[in-house]
């Protein structure tokens, strides 16, 4: 009964949570970032901003959950069902060449919320940084099942996956993207390709990730 109760008490709480973070998102992209204010958030909300400080504490705090809200909804891939006798280099590029595509859109028809995000990626908010970690864990378990099926190499997996993200941070990262021009530039599946290339089993082949891991250890 106890739980129960708690559960009810919370629950305008989260939804009111929800309705700050509409209203944040919605005066971002009419403002821009640097211009917003929690009175303008308030003023959406027909609150006062007193009301919206009693729920984030400081406007870092709730220009934070903005940015979180937007990267999970809007800037990440879903993860890829993984089945039996699936083809995980495929899903591993479908996944890397799908996350560079929601961020492109981003960049090019939604100004302003991908300006907070690379704010967010400048100052490594929390979200950016939980962010980062997601899709880490996402690559992570594409390659896994790619070691099951036999596909790639068996490497360890917890140095694998944030070495594939290293290598096509400039697919994925808000700064980056932002920063880019086409010209002179390798495409976007060439880039990914390789990196995918580079996590197949090759005959004859030693496991060269798992010796430079043991390289880079050191002696003992």
């Amino acid at each position: 009964m106890m739980e129960i109760s708690k559960t009810v008490r919370l629950r305008p709480r989260a939804e009111y949570v929800s309705r700050i973070i509409e209203a944040g998102t919605a005066a971002c992209r009419h403002y821009g970032p640097s211009k917003t204010n929690v009175a303008d958030i308030a003023r959406l909300l027909g609150k006062s901003p007193a009301s919206v400080y009693k729920i984030f504490p400081s406007k870092a705090a709730l220009w934070d959950a903005i940015a979180g809200s937007f990267l999970e909804t809007t800037l990440r891939v879903p993860p890829l069902a993984i089945g039996e006798g699936c083809d995980a280099a495929s899903c591993l590029e479908e996944a890397a060449l799908g996350q560079h595509r929601l961020m492109s859109e981003a960049r090019d028809g939604d100004r302003q919320m991908f300006s907070l995000v690379v704010l967010a990626a400048d100052g490594c908010w929390p979200s950016f940084m939980r962010h980062l970690k997601d899709l880490q864990a996402d690559v992570g378990r594409l390659i896994r099942a790619g070691i099951t099926s036999e596909e790639f190499a068996p490497v360890r997996v917890d140095v694998a996956a944030p070495c594939f993200c290293a290598s096509v941070v400039s697919l994925w990262d808000p700064r980056l993207i932002g920063a880019s021009s086409s010209a002179h530039r390798i495409s976007a599946h060439a880039l990914v390709s390789f990196a995918v290339a580079g996590l197949r089993k090759h005959p004859g082949c030693r496991n060269d990730l798992d010796e430079h891991i043991r390289l880079d250890e050191g002696p003992t």
